[in-house]
């Protein structure tokens, strides 16, 4: 099939070299905005919970990649295998930085420069998309600018701003923009070769995304065909068949212990528990507490903590502003088949985040995401179907990008302007954060308590450390600093802080934090223990004595107290 020329003259406005550097620059500008301070702290900002867990998972792979340490086999949980499967990948953000890495050997910098760059990039894509998809009609550049600020900046993100796994959105767009490609510009295998390749980078990013982005194209795929009143094509088969089959290769080879670890019984979340990290109605209305105008609503409307719904995961509000252009793009916007396409693609994908269960007095009635939970594999681990609306968000944009151009040409000239204005200024102020951001406040450089400035020091890559008491109801992150500061040196950590724990944590937790009676020294010489750190102020938290878990470590034989202050005490196991 011949390119349509139509397509090939508003490819050539697309590839208008200064529109796509003011669209970088105008999202690099509103992410230093909503993160600030964070460009000023790249090298000093750390925080116990997920973006320990990110930092140590991103360093380990750069780590692993620049020395003969196995990939997989991650320095935590020792000496169980694999370690790294118990946690997300992140391999693409980690090889990207990696050139950053070699150069600052700093984790925090690499983590906050991929956390910046999420937003960059989550613009730039959708940017794309909205401009392909409204081609060279009038006033589509800034509305497709406006979709891709929408995009980045939504509460959804801004409420996962801890997981860069989450963050990781940018790759979504580039599916669809390529899916697009590849039906509408003459089936060339090389445009599904990009859909392939950026599926699999999607999936080695996150693999709730990964599962996500299944569902995502093949309700494109029907939908598409439906609206077009088009049967596949052969090449449809025979391509995919070729392309999808190169792909999943990789991804299992890459992903295998990943896939080994999914089909174990531990692995297999309740339906409950699925059901309870769904989209409820309250959600969409819910913005972040950190929100500087919103952040009263998840208090408001139930989405909070306290009301054990996991709030971070409902922060769904896309803005009134966004709403009604996307309401107003979907009748009026003069796309009628990409309207009718992302208006469909956007409510498959919302019942499918709605979970497995509705509950109606004693009642459950299932949705169709339960058919998924049953019988497709993968889907049944997944404890939150509430991200898929990080999907969701894509065709509201998109939509919201149809109604602002079609708005700015029934205005025209500077009434348009006017409006384009307004409209920016108020969404801005409807997802801006509270600034500075609390967490991105400079709180001095990093710095290493003695006990672990011994063990970087002194530390080998065989060197098995643990450290006590673990983490528990009391403190669940307790262990991801712990994460961390194993970065200095790459100590092997019996502890570890995961989504999963394997076969036999517990029982090990539960014997090393009665040190030191002879159950715990047992434990510690079963796993070639070569140091335990003991923190006697976090055993206080528990209502433990610390000052006498040290004093009867002190009068142990075999252990040898090397270094460590009121925080961190280290023993050498003799």
């Amino acid at each position: 099939m011949m390119e349509n020329p139509s397509h090939a003259k508003a490819a050539k406005e697309r590839r208008n070299p200064l529109a796509h550097a003011f669209a970088v620059i105008l999202y690099g500008a509103l992410a230093v905005l909503f993160t600030y301070p964070l460009v000023f702290n790249l090298d000093r900002v750390n925080g116990a919970g997920d973006p320990a867990v990110m930092v140590w998972s991103m360093a380990w792979i750069q780590n692993a990649l620049t020395s003969d340490a196995s990939l997989f086999d991650a320095n935590i949980f020792h000496p169980t295998e694999n370690a790294l499967a118990y946690t997300d990948l992140l391999l693409p953000s980690a090889v990207f930085t990696l050139p950053l890495y070699l150069i600052t050997n700093n984790p925090l910098i690499n983590f906050n420069v991929v956390l910046l760059l999420t937003y960059i990039l989550s613009g730039y894509t959708v940017f794309l998309l909205a401009r392909r998809l409204m081609g060279r009609m009038p006033y589509a550049l800034p509305a497709s600018l406006f979709a891709g600020a929408v995009y980045a900046l939504c509460p959804y993100r801004m409420g996962h701003i801890t997981q860069l796994n989450s963050m990781t959105t940018y790759l979504l767009p580039l599916i669809l923009l390529f899916m697009h490609k590849y039906l509408e510009d003459g089936r060339k295998p090389r445009d599904l070769f990009l859909v392939g390749l950026f599926f699999a980078l999607n999936a080695m990013s996150g693999l709730y995304y990964g599962i996500f982005a299944t569902l995502m194209m093949g309700t494109f795929y029907v939908v598409w065909s439906l609206i077009k009143r088009e049967f596949p094509k052969k090449e449809d088969f025979v391509y995919g068949a070729v392309v999808f089959g190169f792909f999943g290769l990789v991804l299992a080879y890459v992903l295998w212990p990943y896939l080994a670890l999914s089909g174990a019984e531990d692995h297999s979340r309740p339906v409950e528990q699925a059901a309870g990290g769904s989209v409820i109605p309250a959600a969409l209305l819910t913005s972040p507490p950190e929100s500087l105008l919103l952040g009263w609503t998840p208090e408001a409307f139930g989405t909070s903590n306290e009301d054990g719904k996991p709030m971070y995961e409902l922060t769904l509000y896309p803005g009134l502003a966004v709403a009604a252009l996307a309401a107003f793009g979907l009748f009026f916007g003069r796309i009628r088949t990409h309207s009718k396409l992302y208006a469909l693609l956007g409510l498959v994908i919302f019942v499918f985040s709605l979970g497995p269960l509705i509950t109606l007095g004693s009642i459950n009635i299932p949705l169709p995401f339960y058919l998924l939970y049953e019988f497709v594999p993968g889907f049944g681990s997944l404890r939150v179907p509430a991200r898929m609306w990080a999907i969701v968000m894509i065709p509201i944009a998109v939509l919201a990008a149809f109604g602002l151009r079609k708005l700015m040409e029934i205005l025209g000239g500077s009434k348009a302007a006017l409006a384009l204005a307004a409209i920016s200024v108020f969404t801005i102020f409807e997802f801006l954060p509270t600034l500075p951001v609390d967490r991105f406040i400079d709180r001095g450089p990093p710095t290493l308590e003695p006990a672990y400035e011994y063990l970087s020091e002194n530390a080998e890559p065989e060197t098995v450390v643990a450290e006590v008491p673990f983490a528990s109801p009391v403190d669940a992150f307790r262990e991801t600093p712990r994460m961390v500061r194993s970065t200095y040196g790459w100590w092997n950590l019996v502890n570890g802080y995961a989504s999963y724990f394997p076969d036999g944590y517990e029982e090990t937790r539960d014997a090393l934090d009665s040190l030191p009676s002879a159950e715990s020294l047992a434990e510690m010489d079963r796993l070639d223990v070569d140091y335990i750190v003991v923190h006697p102020r976090i055993y206080e938290d528990e209502n433990v004595d610390g000052e006498a878990i040290v004093d009867a470590a002190d009068d142990e034989p075999s252990l040898e107290r090397v270094a460590g202050d009121d925080d961190a005490v280290l023993y050498r196991i003799e």
